[in-house]
């Protein structure tokens, strides 16, 4: 029998989230890739759940409260171009290629988004509501480069999927 192991990270893919609450957008065309991430970045963490416990004073009786899990993945977006940054950032591109500008607006525009993890090998894990929130990162140096750290929030349920394949292909 072969082992399922999920290990190593191809490629983050995004499209807007869709408008059924817990259900991924369908494949197809509209699914991009986030952008280049930056090698050893991409960490998918749960926070710790809040448990509140409640004990007698009379009995062993513990009961134990689980709150929500709190989901989200920090990935490093690797030197982007400016549709990258307006995707993430909001703002406008002005000009012609070669000449353009782009400004960013000085609140994060607030999209919602679905996300697709997809591992070298192993299970797809995604979510279908999700919101990215960037910042800049950048050295100047000889040895810098420009990075874009996202955190990428889970705001729906996670959701793996061991039969994907590629959500940009429909068949």
């Amino acid at each position: 029998m072969p082992i399922l192991c999920t290990m190593g990270l191809k490629k983050v893919y995004v499209t807007p989230a869709g408008t059924t609450p817990g259900q991924m957008p369908a494949n197809g065309p509209a699914w991009l890739d986030l952008g280049d991430v930056y090698k050893d970045t991409c960490q998918l963490l749960d926070d710790d759940v809040e448990v509140t416990t409640h004990e007698s004073e009379t009995s062993s009786k513990k009961i134990n409260l689980c709150g929500e899990f709190v989901t989200a993945v920090s990935a490093t977006l690797m030197d982007p171009d400016m549709e990258l940054l307006q995707r993430y950032f909001g703002g406008t591109i002005t000009g012609t290629k070669g000449k353009r500008k782009w400004l960013r607006p000085r609140k994060p525009a607030y999209k919602e988004w679905a996300i697709w993890l997809m591992p070298e090998e192993g299970l797809f894990i995604g979510c279908p509501n999700v919101s990215i929130i960037p910042k800049f990162e950048i050295t100047y140096s000889a040895k810098g480069i420009a990075l874009v750290p996202l955190k990428i929030q889970f705001q729906d349920q996670l959701c793996a999927d061991e039969g994907m394949t590629d959500p940009t292909k429909t068949a």
